[in-house]
């Protein structure tokens, strides 16, 4: 599958409307960079592969549809991978040319924005959602009248990507939340720390990057479709972050399986609202070094075989 780099534009000046106004200044938004790049490689090099084991344990053949799929963003900035992928998997002239309804959800209004702009440039449709990852989803009924009480029942995502605040904070403390709020902008020292702030967009993971990934799994657990997956970016540190948690937690379960010998794989047992008995499989599909980080994106799924 083809995933080409959609058109954006980084000078558009961005508007606020008086839907906005706790905003004295549009805020800033996260420019596509390395790590936005490497996801659209790994979308390019992997997700044909998830289509088509979807189709086969769907009994879809690939002339059928099986979508459109509900695909989602998470920290969209400028939106360049909703716009790719809503383009790529509405090709009439792909065979997995399934469809996608495309929603991207950031805290900034901008962003929102941006997103919204740069998917017209595309001839794509999105609909954009300014909130906190994906606390405004509706969660599944766990019962179902119909099926039984004993039905497994998912959630409704296919596709959730997340290129997540993965910066430690500083002296691995807690880095600073971005917020925006109506200030005296006659008080430029308070004005300039806030606008610090304000730009600090890509901080904000915690001691070890990954508080903000963390939430977006145990939301994620609940949300993914029977054969979601999950795209999500980190830096090393961030993964052994999870594989030091999930150890520590098989161990306070007195798991005989305490360790892993796998790099590149681990089972996650410890997020969503049942996480024992229905785990996450965190998979490395492509890394890159990039000025000085080493950078991953994980395929986090469901047990499937996607091979």
């Amino acid at each position: 599958m083809i995933i080409n780099t959609p058109d954006y534009s980084i000078s558009d000046h961005v508007s606020l409307d008086e839907n906005n106004g706790e905003f004295n200044t549009s805020p800033a938004v996260y420019e596509p960079a390395e790590d936005t790049f490497l996801m659209l490689d790994v979308l390019e090099l992997d997700l044909e592969q998830v289509i088509k084991t979807r189709l086969s344990k769907t009994n879809i053949g690939s002339s059928d549809k099986c979508g459109p799929l509900l695909v989602i963003e998470l920290g969209s900035g400028f939106g360049i991978l909703t716009a790719a992928i809503s383009k790529a998997l509405s090709d009439s002239l792909s065979s997995y040319a399934v469809g996608a309804h495309c929603i991207a959800v950031d805290m900034n209004p901008t962003a929102c924005l941006k997103t919204i702009k740069t998917c017209k440039l595309n001839g794509v449709e999105v609909d954009a959602v300014r909130g906190d990852l994906l606390t405004w989803m509706r969660r599944p009924e766990t019962t179902d009248a119909n099926n039984g009480p004993n039905k497994e029942v998912f959630g409704p995502i296919d596709i959730l990507l997340f290129n997540p605040p993965y910066v430690r904070g500083p002296k691995g403390e807690l880095a600073p939340t971005p917020r925006v709020t109506k200030i005296d902008t006659n008080d430029q020292a308070k004005y300039q720390k806030q606008v610090a702030v304000e730009d600090a967009a890509w901080l904000g993971g915690g001691p070890d990057g990954v508080d903000v990934l963390k939430r977006a799994l145990h939301q994620a657990a609940d949300l993914l479709s029977e054969f979601g997956v999950f795209y999500a970016l980190m830096i090393d540190y961030n993964y052994d972050a999870l594989v030091r948690d999930e150890m520590q937690a098989r161990r306070d379960r007195s798991d005989q399986n305490i360790y892993y010998d796998d790099l590149n794989n681990i089972e996650l047992t410890t997020f969503g609202s049942s996480p024992a008995s229905r785990p996450l499989i965190c998979t490395r599909i492509l890394s890159r070094n990039i000025i000085g980080e080493r950078l991953a994106v994980y395929r986090i799924y469901r047990p499937l075989d996607f091979d």
